[in-house]
Protein backbone atom coordinates (compact mmCIF):
# COMPACT_ATOMS: atom_id res chain seq x y z
CA UNK A 1 0.00 0.00 0.00
CA UNK A 2 1.15 3.43 -0.52
CA UNK A 3 1.42 5.49 2.17
CA UNK A 4 1.49 9.58 3.63
CA UNK A 5 2.19 9.88 7.00
CA UNK A 6 1.40 13.09 8.46
CA UNK A 7 4.11 15.13 10.08
CA UNK A 8 3.14 14.38 14.11
CA UNK A 9 3.90 10.72 13.31
CA UNK A 10 6.82 9.37 13.54
CA UNK A 11 9.13 8.76 10.35
CA UNK A 12 10.54 5.67 11.57
CA UNK A 13 6.97 4.03 11.09
CA UNK A 14 7.49 5.05 7.19
CA UNK A 15 10.94 3.37 7.48
CA UNK A 16 9.45 0.03 9.04
CA UNK A 17 6.41 0.34 6.78
CA UNK A 18 8.84 0.12 3.77
CA UNK A 19 10.63 -3.18 5.64
CA UNK A 20 7.87 -4.63 5.28
CA UNK A 21 7.02 -4.17 1.58
CA UNK A 22 4.97 -0.92 1.48
CA UNK A 23 5.56 2.25 -0.07
CA UNK A 24 5.51 4.69 2.61
CA UNK A 25 6.68 8.44 3.05
CA UNK A 26 6.50 10.62 6.15
CA UNK A 27 5.97 14.51 5.35
CA UNK A 28 8.77 15.79 7.56
CA UNK A 29 11.16 14.19 4.98
CA UNK A 30 10.01 15.68 1.91
CA UNK A 31 9.38 19.29 0.82
CA UNK A 32 5.67 19.62 2.55
CA UNK A 33 7.21 19.88 6.28
CA UNK A 34 5.16 22.26 7.94
CA UNK A 35 2.91 22.29 4.97
CA UNK A 36 -0.74 22.88 5.70
CA UNK A 37 -3.32 20.17 5.65
CA UNK A 38 -4.40 20.84 1.72
CA UNK A 39 -1.15 21.04 1.08
CA UNK A 40 -0.30 17.33 2.10
CA UNK A 41 -3.66 16.39 1.08
CA UNK A 42 -3.24 17.52 -2.96
CA UNK A 43 -0.06 16.04 -2.35
CA UNK A 44 -1.36 12.48 -1.34
CA UNK A 45 -4.02 12.30 -4.02
CA UNK A 46 -1.38 13.25 -6.62
CA UNK A 47 0.79 10.91 -5.83
CA UNK A 48 -2.22 8.10 -5.01
CA UNK A 49 -1.23 7.78 -1.28
CA UNK A 50 -3.65 6.71 1.78
CA UNK A 51 -3.05 9.83 4.61
CA UNK A 52 -2.44 8.38 7.86
CA UNK A 53 -2.82 11.58 10.55
CA UNK A 54 -3.69 11.84 14.19
CA UNK A 55 -5.55 15.56 13.02
CA UNK A 56 -9.19 14.16 12.20
CA UNK A 57 -11.18 17.61 12.35
CA UNK A 58 -9.24 18.73 9.65
CA UNK A 59 -9.20 15.94 7.42
CA UNK A 60 -12.54 15.77 7.91
CA UNK A 61 -13.13 18.92 6.39
CA UNK A 62 -10.98 18.66 3.90
CA UNK A 63 -12.91 15.42 2.41
CA UNK A 64 -16.04 16.77 2.84
CA UNK A 65 -14.67 19.84 0.70
CA UNK A 66 -13.32 17.45 -1.73
CA UNK A 67 -16.19 14.90 -1.75
CA UNK A 68 -18.62 18.20 -2.23
CA UNK A 69 -16.98 19.36 -5.11
CA UNK A 70 -16.28 16.52 -7.11
CA UNK A 71 -13.06 16.51 -6.35
CA UNK A 72 -10.49 13.26 -6.35
CA UNK A 73 -10.80 11.61 -2.88
CA UNK A 74 -8.38 9.03 -1.01
CA UNK A 75 -8.55 7.03 2.11
CA UNK A 76 -7.61 9.22 5.20
CA UNK A 77 -6.74 6.70 8.31
CA UNK A 78 -7.24 8.70 11.60
CA UNK A 79 -4.79 6.77 14.39
CA UNK A 80 -4.46 7.65 18.27
CA UNK A 81 -1.35 7.92 19.16
CA UNK A 82 -2.53 8.10 22.92
CA UNK A 83 -3.67 4.44 22.09
CA UNK A 84 -0.14 3.15 21.13
CA UNK A 85 3.04 2.50 22.91
CA UNK A 86 5.37 5.48 23.61
CA UNK A 87 8.94 6.27 22.60
CA UNK A 88 10.99 3.60 20.64
CA UNK A 89 8.15 1.36 20.11
CA UNK A 90 5.56 3.23 18.70
CA UNK A 91 7.38 3.47 15.07
CA UNK A 92 7.30 0.12 14.99
CA UNK A 93 3.68 -0.58 16.33
CA UNK A 94 2.53 2.05 14.37
CA UNK A 95 3.58 0.07 11.27
CA UNK A 96 2.39 -3.02 12.33
CA UNK A 97 -1.30 -1.42 12.88
CA UNK A 98 -1.23 -0.08 9.61
CA UNK A 99 0.70 -3.04 8.42
CA UNK A 100 -2.52 -5.23 9.26
CA UNK A 101 -5.24 -2.64 8.46
CA UNK A 102 -3.98 -2.58 4.80
CA UNK A 103 -3.86 -6.69 4.33
CA UNK A 104 -7.54 -6.30 6.02
CA UNK A 105 -8.83 -3.59 3.54
CA UNK A 106 -6.34 -4.51 0.28
CA UNK A 107 -9.06 -1.64 -1.60
CA UNK A 108 -9.83 0.73 1.19
CA UNK A 109 -12.62 2.87 -0.39
CA UNK A 110 -11.29 6.80 -0.52
CA UNK A 111 -12.59 9.15 2.79
CA UNK A 112 -12.12 8.76 6.50
CA UNK A 113 -11.40 5.52 8.40
CA UNK A 114 -10.87 5.14 11.99
CA UNK A 115 -8.22 2.77 13.51
CA UNK A 116 -8.96 2.30 17.46
CA UNK A 117 -5.77 0.36 18.52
Amino acid sequence: MRWMLDEMLPPAAAQVLNERGHDAVCVTATALRSARDEAVYSAAVAQDRVVVTEDQSDYARILRQALDAGAPVVPVVVVRKDRLPRGGALPHRLAEVLHRWSLENPAPYPGPHYLSD
